[in-house]
């Protein structure tokens, strides 16, 4: 790599506070007090009559949860009628979106249409709803709490069909997943719940549970024909049927003994950590770069799940191989924890269905073990939904909230079935990983594979996959290494896509000595993802990731790549400058930027998931006030699909570019600024810590050489990364493979 543009690093040095007028005038209102009060004092005289029908059994704490949903036009945490519930007594203990089309509009021209709000999963007793109903007739009510009863549409009960994802034409005795609204505090509502599962005949499985934030996932096996009278209990928020584990793709096709030998070198970065959760290698003939641990309960195994373990293991250590081409070199050992087996059973000895118990096991590895790279070719075998958030995407997502691990997750392998079974499966809507699709070529001419599973994700996390990595097809198999067998095997999948991007993004970290976070090489993967723009960015994302550490790390003569890696300030603006040519410039300019960051999440408020947002302003001129939005839902996603879509800047990574004539800009600049919630509420800035981020910006000039050079004599404090002098052997030595 010596003699090239390598990309630039310090591009936070190019950033300062700056503070900004966000002025806005006073919010209009839909309806006046005198309105709600005939209107919501009748649902909650039809609230009180549902409640009183429900057995005293069915309400822990003698409490109901009923269902508040918002006005479309207040869904911003700055209207969450928390002060109004905290006056009453009653508590907000989820959410997910929904649609609703409101009696009016806030522009009086307008005529109501089904738009995309939030409904609110409130709790409290008889007498709690009913101080809520005083506060509404009441002419004496505090200004403040009239306003938060003018932005509510709709108070309804959660009735126990809404809960019942089973089907009602379910029958027999049922494996379920029941999802409860209660915390670790909340385990009086557990034991409530599980007395109530026993009066039904059924038996609910403490010893397996799950706790993640507000949510507990409980396995339950009961009659199916019971379901919606398990509904009944108040703070059951979801019954459905137990999924079993995905560990997909089409079987192996042995094709021969390799025709070169394994390498002999170790791992150019032997520092680096990285996990593989899958179903063991079995063997020691990777020994010198793979370390086996076999979590409990997965000791017994199968042809089968050792085959798919050795697979994605091979694909990490050497990516796609080649018939005869040599085996690359590693760039870091692995760490392969044997999860899955058949033999992974419960206490009674019957068969677990590869769910609670494989995420547990993970589970108790990501709580104690620190790892730089994780990749997960599994997962629960069904689509994503929009309403809710599965424990396997919930309780992964939490360990990646710091932002210091770097996840690759294959969607999943039903891109072929009819809507929704072809959508992307948990956890790859997770909104702190990558997930990655499979395209049918690693040639320049290719096209979603089509048993790739695609999207859209929810919102947040509404591009998913976020990009395609080969995986595989019948005219151009993918080629592992199965070392158990000692032969090279044909393959396709998701479960090497995954793997495969991983590959190069190891490279990445591992080809530099300069500091590079994951976040950072986060962002530069999505940022060096490429498609066609005919491409549905729901089926490919942001396109095809890159193959080669060389895509990423060099830039051609008339554009420049820069990287900011840095912490922002809850509340508080950054002003981050754009490197910009100060040459004659040829041709248009092509702005790219990709910005990400990893966020804390509140996964029993499905519709207010991410706790972290990012606005962010596009200023053309430093020194003109005119600015204009350059991350937005519109640019970030077709209009090929219909998507119920949130803020866009709770998203947890923007990509876009856009062209602009030379004349239109003049050293343009960015202003970011970090808002936070929590439970969709609105929280003091000043008690958060620095939320972590990553930005690659591209400036690209048609038919202008030399904007790379001239860059760099402009702007000193930005410096070409340093490659690690193995790599420029190895580019050397090796035919130009890094």
């Amino acid at each position: 790599m010596q003699g090239t543009n390598i990309i630039l690093g310090y591009g936070e040095t190019l950033t300062h506070g700056h503070a900004l007028k966000r002025g806005s005038g006073e919010k209009k209102y839909p309806y006046g007090i005198d309105e709600q009060r005939p209107w919501l004092g009748a649902q909650l005289t039809a609230l009180r009559q549902a409640n009183a029908a429900v057995p005293a059994i069915a309400k822990p704490r003698d409490q109901n949860v009923a269902k508040i949903t918002l006005h479309p036009t207040f869904l911003a945490k700055s209207h969450h009628p928390s002060t109004l519930f905290a006056s009453t007594g009653l508590r907000c203990i989820g959410s997910r979106a929904t649609t609703v089309t409101p009696r009016k509009e806030t522009r009086a021209k307008k005529e109501p249409e089904p738009t995309h709000t939030a409904v609110l999963f409130v709790a409290g007793s008889d007498q709690d709803f009913d101080h809520l109903g005083l506060f509404l007739r009441s002419h004496n009510t505090a200004k403040v709490h009239q306003q938060a009863l003018c932005r509510l549409e709709l108070i309804s009960p959660f009735a126990s069909t809404e809960k019942n994802f089973l089907g009602h034409d379910a029958h027999g005795e049922a494996r379920l997943e029941v999802v409860l609204h209660a915390a670790e505090e909340d385990q009086d509502i557990v034991g409530s719940f599980v007395a109530y599962v026993a009066t039904l005949g059924g038996k609910a499985d403490t010893k397996r549970m799950l706790i993640v934030s507000g949510l507990t996932f409980m396995p339950v096996h009961l009659a199916a024909e019971k379901v919606d009278v398990l509904g009944l209990f108040q703070f059951v928020r979801v019954v459905r049927a137990m999924p079993s584990l995905r560990m997909g793709g089409k079987p192996m096709r042995a094709i021969g003994a390799p025709g070169t030998a394994l390498p002999i070198q170790p791992a150019i970065d032997q520092s680096l950590k990285v996990g593989i959760f899958d179903a063991g290698v079995g063997h020691s003939s990777l020994a010198p770069w793979v370390n086996e641990i076999i979590l409990p309960g997965t000791h017994n195994t199968t042809a089968e799940c050792l085959g798919h373990g050795n697979g994605v293991t091979s694909t990490v250590l050497f990516g796609p191989l080649n018939k005869t081409a040599p085996f690359a070199r590693p760039y870091a050992n692995v760490r392969h924890y044997r999860c899955i087996s058949p033999g992974v059973t419960e206490d009674q000895g019957v068969q677990d269905v590869d769910l609670y118990s494989v995420l547990k096991n993970i589970d108790t590895v990501l709580k104690t073990q620190p790892l730089d790279f994780v990749n997960f070719s599994l997962g629960p075998y069904m689509p994503m939904e929009d309403d809710e958030v599965h424990p396997w995407t919930a309780l992964i997502d939490k360990h990646l909230a710091s932002g210091s691990t770097f996840a690759t997750v294959a969607v999943g392998n039903d891109g072929d079935k009819p809507w929704p079974m072809s959508r992307v499966q948990p956890p790859s809507d997770m909104v702190n990983a990558l997930a990655v699709g499979a395209c049918d070529s690693a040639a320049d001419k290719w096209q979603r594979a089509p048993y790739s599973s695609f999207g859209p994700g929810r919102s947040p996390g509404l591009v998913k996959p976020d990009g395609l990595s080969f995986g595989g097809s019948d005219a151009e198999p993918f080629i592992v290494y199965n070392a158990l067998a000692g032969q090279l095997m044909e393959v396709q999948g998701t479960s090497y896509s995954a793997p495969a991007t991983m590959h190069t993004a190891i490279g990445i970290k591992a080809s530099l000595t300069s500091p590079l976070n994951m976040l950072a090489l986060r962002a530069l993967m999505n940022h060096h993802a490429s498609r066609d723009p005919e491409m549905a960015m729901s089926e490919v994302g942001h396109g095809r990731f890159p193959q080669t550490v060389d895509e990423v790390l060099q830039c051609p003569d008339n554009e420049v790549r820069v990287i900011y890696q840095g912490t922002l300030k809850a509340g508080q603006n950054m002003r981050a400058l754009i490197p910009f040519p100060t040459i004659a410039l040829n041709g248009r300019v092509t702005l790219r930027a990709t910005l990400c960051f990893a966020s804390h999440t509140d996964p029993e408020h499905a519709v207010n998931y991410t706790r972290a947002g990012l606005t962010v302003l596009l200023r053309p001129k430093k020194n003109v006030s005119t600015t204009m939005s350059f991350f937005s839902t519109s640019k970030m996603y077709t209009t090929e699909l219909e998507a119920r879509v949130g803020e866009h800047k709770w998203e947890t990574t923007l990509r876009h570019e856009h062209d602009f004539n030379a004349t239109t800009l003049n050293d343009p600049l960015f202003d970011i600024t970090y808002g936070a919630r929590e439970d969709g509420q609105a929280v003091d800035n000043s008690t958060l810590p620095p939320l972590p981020y990553a930005m690659i910006v591209t400036v690209s000039v048609e038919n202008t050489p030399g904007i790379y050079n001239n860059i760099r004599q402009r702007y000193q404090t930005l410096l070409p990364l340093d490659i690690r002098q193995e790599v420029r052997i190895q580019a050397t030595g090796q035919g130009g493979q890094s």
